[in-house]
């Protein structure tokens, strides 16, 4: 999540435009982390997608975590890709002015 933050404030040109982007970002990914509908609910098309998704990612870790064991590589890795990805377009996009 930082590293999406990072990348907001990178394309932004004014704080509005990045408040903007950044609800444009959140509110779906609230979703596909089971804020508003549990995952086990979802149909398997928004589950596959919530697996995917950063969030949906680290419900499953803290889940694991809560539950005795460690998490799955697969949670771990897919944060991991996101992290990378919006860190390699924040540093990509990052200007001085």
């Amino acid at each position: 999540m930082f590293a999406i933050g990072l990348w907001i404030s990178a394309i932004a040109r004014t704080a509005g435009a990045a408040g903007l982007i950044g609800q444009l970002f959140l509110y779906p990914l609230l979703f596909f982390s089971g804020m508003w509908i549990q995952q086990e609910n979802m149909t398997s098309a928004l589950r596959q997608i919530s697996q995917w998704s950063p969030l949906g990612a680290a419900v499953h870790a803290l889940q694991d975590s809560m539950q005795g064991t460690f998490p799955s590589a697969q949670s771990l890795l897919i944060l991991a890709g996101w992290a990378v990805l919006f860190g390699v377009l924040a540093v990509r996009f990052f200007r001085w002015e």
